[in-house]
């Protein structure tokens, strides 16, 4: 049986300066990748780029997935206290951009959401309703997205974040209550805490999109999977065992990589990739 996990890795146009998105593309699709995940946030750099760079992805026969904005100026607060009309003028063009998608190629595609946080000291009440209503508003807006809410990293300082534990991302999901809604795993943020995770079943039921990347010894997470640290063989295959249909991105942050030759970069880009295809075939 033909797995239907695909491959996926999250691109910014900094990845072609200097070259053509064929040519960085064709070692990694030969090792495996067929997905690109874009983040929709216009005060992103070089934001100008990204939908010229979703046509070429097309263009060349891979798909696509999104993430939505989640850092400032873009914020869930506030929205079910004063603010839901300016957070949602925020949010509908870029939301749109993926609908647009979504319709044009006539299936519908994945974007990632993170819970509300904000400074502390915050009540976490207000915020998981600010969460759950602007969640079902997306729903109910953009009906051809499918809405993955991604287990948070743990709490910065001075910062309180919602949907860190897995039975808190499920107990949003729950809430919100809408069958386009579903978890987006975030395997490195698991480990970023240090502490054994335990995987429940009714999280892997729930889970349709993936991020995965690797934690160094700082904790610093988002490298390629060559650290080690990062359970994700085992992991996958839990998803695998329940007929998961969804892709499995690459989470990188290129920063990370500051300093690697180009060769050591591409070389630890195609071994991830293969290492994620060999284990969701």
């Amino acid at each position: 049986m033909t797995s239907e996990i695909r491959v996926g890795f999250n691109i910014h146009p900094r990845w072609v300066q200097g070259t053509t998105l064929r040519t960085f593309l064709a070692p990694l699709r030969k090792a495996g990748l067929s997905v690109l995940e874009f983040e929709l946030d216009n005060h992103i750099n070089q934001w100008e780029e990204f939908e010229p760079l979703m046509e070429a992805t097309i263009n060349e026969g891979l798909g696509i997935s999104f993430h939505a904005a989640y850092r400032a100026p873009h914020t869930l607060v506030g929205y079910t206290t004063g603010k839901q009309q300016e957070i949602e003028q925020d949010y509908r063009p870029l939301l749109q951009i993926a609908e647009n998608w979504s319709i044009r190629l006539g299936n519908p595609h994945p974007v990632v959401f993170h819970a509300a946080t904000a400074p502390a000291p915050h009540d976490k009440g207000p915020l998981i309703e600010d969460t759950v209503a602007f969640l079902q508003w997306v729903c109910n807006e953009f009906s051809h997205l499918r809405i993955a809410l991604e287990n948070n990293s743990v709490d910065a300082k001075n910062t309180v974040k919602l949907g860190i534990a897995h039975h808190d991302v499920l107990t949003l999901v729950e809430k919100i209550d809408h069958p386009h809604v579903g978890v987006c795993w975030d395997m490195g943020h698991d480990i970023h805490g240090n502490s054994p995770v335990a995987i429940e079943p009714e999280w892997v039921n729930k889970v349709i999109h993936v991020h995965v990347h690797d934690v160094d010894n700082d904790g610093l997470d988002h490298y390629p999977l060559v650290l080690g640290k990062v359970p994700y063989k085992e992991w996958l295959a839990k998803l695998k065992a329940v007929n998961m249909k969804g892709v499995v991105v690459l989470e990188l942050k290129g920063e990370r990589m500051k300093g690697w030759s180009v060769e050591r970069i591409t070389s630890a880009l195609a071994e991830s990739f293969a290492a994620i295809a060999k284990e969701v075939a």
